[in-house]
């Protein structure tokens, strides 16, 4: 027997004549197909078609989406008013708790409670409610060690400006990392140590600036590169060793090549870092990156089965229009989790839940943020170990129920229910999001979508800090610096903004001969993403074989990169 009837009800009259059909965005007003495989899924989840195409749900969901550590200095909602860390900008309306305060048992977001009217605009009511609560400061491991400047994760130890990690230590400044350690200026990479620059790669270890190589080793400007050792500037390798330009060298030849280059000179690196992008023109691209997936439409998927428009996940299976995730099962409309029977869900690891943004350990959620180790909530923001809770209200089993009935009914009819948070809202900080790093928008079009914007405040550098202009007073040279670096603040090159060299950092610098940055960490971070493959899928017809398929450069890109289908790419280069 339903626990909603009146709700179950009139969805039943949506789903049951539901067929495969075109509609057209509410967003951007193009033409998108529903297929039966979205159908089913929604009749197993139980919500109404979206009215939203794939793509524009994506930026939705990603405008929720916060890995990018762009951090501020914001007064806090304690007594004290001290200032923290936080992802908010100072201007934004959001009230803040310190970290461990907000975790901590000397409060309880239940003070908070309201009674919701129905008779009112669901999101309307929902945003009043949450901006009258105290936040996280920002979303990160409640469990992890050293890890107040990072963002996400989960089983992470001494992440700093860093964003998505999990089962992951040591890192610094990076994105989207998975069961690696001791990495500086990586994105996209799982299952390596002691890397820098690495984008999109796996299994390797004391590598510099590679790009979707996989189970390499002590080797430097690598692009799409397999099992290689000791290779240095070159593409498309499989199973070779002393590669220096993709000619073979003997062991001895290719040592004093690399003895007499000089990469910890910053004019020498960066002349082979433009040698780097030029060769990644000339080579071969594949048109998807997968393993050993069965039934799957998507990009860098591991161990998966019958996802489809799927992205960066593993172990995961039936999946949908999902993206960063792993050891999923019947998903659809996910970003960064960990669950089951999920849809519309962005970050957290959670079992029957929908429309829900950073819940952790959470079963038969819908419409709740920051909620821990929760079961049976609706609209709700800011619970720990809660159940039957409404609006942050308490209610009674059978209660819970009828009132959940009444006001997904009425949302239904106001075709509410279904969407996910709107960005206008402004939960979370647009500028800071996964979207806006991967799907990036101007203030002006923010302002023509009424999301809102904020200006970037002017970094405080102490009075006494002396400054060094990037690159002129940067030594060139790693072997050149002193500890005295530690002390400075290096203003970038291109953003004029001041950053700081930390001891750990300068530590792998030496180590690994690598000369110092002159370039902000933040903007680094951007940089690497618009190398790294997209989240999105284009139509493409292979130029050998002329075979019908997807791939994830844009047209554009198709236009001037050498692009293969799976079968023919491994034909060229295996």
């Amino acid at each position: 027997m339903t626990n909603t009837p009146n709700f179950d009800k009139a969805l039943n009259k949506i789903l049951k004549d539901l067929r495969p059909l075109e509609k057209i965005c509410k967003e951007c007003k193009e033409k998108f197909r529903i297929e039966q495989g979205d159908i089913d899924f929604y009749k197993m989840v139980r919500v109404p078609p979206p009215t939203h195409c794939p793509l524009c749900r994506l930026k939705r969901r990603l405008s929720h989406h916060i890995r990018m550590p762009r951090f501020f200095k914001k007064e806090s909602a304690m007594k004290d008013k001290k200032k923290i860390l936080t992802i908010f900008p100072p201007e934004t309306k959001h009230k803040i708790y310190d970290f461990h305060y907000w975790h901590g048992d000397n409060w309880d977001a239940i003070e908070y409670a309201r009674e919701y009217d129905e008779s009112k605009p669901f999101f309307e009511e929902f945003k009043n409610l949450f901006f009258s609560i105290p936040h996280l400061p920002m979303e990160r491991d409640p469990k992890g060690t050293n890890t107040d400047y990072s963002l996400g994760g989960l089983k992470t130890s001494s992440v700093y400006f860093s964003g998505g990690a999990v089962e992951s230590e040591d890192l610094t400044y990076c994105y989207e990392i998975r069961y690696s350690r001791n990495l500086i200026d990586c994105h996209n990479t799982r299952d390596s140590e002691l890397c820098y620059e690495s984008i999109g790669s796996d299994h390797c270890s004391k590598c510099q600036h590679i790009t979707e190589c996989s189970n390499c080793l002590e080797s430097l400007f690598l692009f799409d590169c397999k099992n290689c050792q000791n290779c240095f500037l070159s593409a498309n390798l499989r199973n070779k060793s002393y590669i220096f330009e993709n000619k073979q060298l003997s062991k001895k030849e290719y040592e004093k090549k690399i003895k007499n280059i000089g990469l910890g000179k910053r004019s020498i690196r960066n002349e082979y870092i433009q040698k780097f992008q030029k060769l990644i023109q000339e080579s071969t691209h594949r048109a998807t990156k997968n393993i050993n997936v069965e039934n799957c439409v998507g990009d860098y998927l591991t161990n998966c089965k019958n996802c489809y428009f799927t992205f960066r996940s593993e172990n995961s299976e039936n999946a949908r229009f999902s993206t960063i995730f792993a050891r999923a099962k019947n998903v659809m409309d996910v970003v960064g989790t960990i669950s089951e029977y999920t849809y519309e869900i962005t970050s957290g690891t959670a079992h029957n839940t929908k429309f829900c943004l950073q819940v952790r350990e959470g079963t038969f959620l819908e419409y709740c943020i920051e909620c821990y180790n929760c079961h049976n909530c609706f609209g709700c923001i800011g619970l720990k170990n809660k159940q039957f809770h409404i609006f942050n209200k308490p209610y009674e089993e059978s209660e819970y129920y009828k009132k959940v009935d009444s006001i997904k009914t009425k949302m239904l009819e106001r075709e509410e229910y279904g969407e996910f948070f709107p960005t206008k809202l402004g939960l979370m900080p647009h500028q800071g999001s996964s979207s806006q790093l991967y799907f990036p928008i101007t203030k002006k079009e923010a302002m023509e979508k009424e999301i809102p914007w904020y200006e970037e405040p002017e970094s405080e550098i102490p009075e006494k800090m002396q400054q060094l202009q990037a690159p002129n007073e940067i030594p060139e040279n790693i072997q050149d610096i002193d500890n005295s670096i530690l002390e400075k603040a290096i203003i970038c090159e291109i953003t004029k903004k001041p950053f700081r060299i930390t001891k750990n950092e300068l530590a792998f610098y030496r180590k690994m001969n690598i000369p110092i940055p002159t370039i902000h960490p933040f903007k680094r971070i951007l940089k690497r993403a618009a190398q790294d493959h997209n989240l999105w899928l284009f139509p493409f017809a292979c130029p050998k074989c002329s075979k019908k398929t997807w791939s994830v450069y844009p047209p554009e890109k198709q236009k001037k990169l050498n692009i293969l289908c799976e079968a023919c790419y491994l034909k060229e280069i295996n």
